[in-house]
């Protein structure tokens, strides 16, 4: 049997504090409650069940799970883009 870990998204953080995607945007990640909390409107968006992460190079689109135990939850793809 092998166990994968899960995968981690890389962000570069510019100067001017845009993001830029270092990796390929996974079709399922988890977000912690403390990603959640930082949600800033405009780098990092949530509504409802839903995730946008927008980057200088990209935007990506994740659908929520309920949370765990510990208040993190799956996010899956559901649409993408890269510039």
């Amino acid at each position: 049997m092998r166990v994968l870990a899960n995968p981690e998204l890389t962000f570069a953080i510019h100067e001017d504090g845009t993001l830029e995607v270092l990796t390929a945007w996974y079709p399922r990640v988890l977000f912690t409650p403390g990603v959640l909390a930082r949600a800033d409107g405009r780098r990092l968006v949530t509504r409802g069940d839903e995730v946008e992460i927008r980057c200088t190079n990209g935007r990506a689109v994740y659908a929520l799970g309920p949370p765990d135990a510990a208040g993190a939850r799956y996010g899956c793809l559901m649409e993408e883009t890269r510039c």
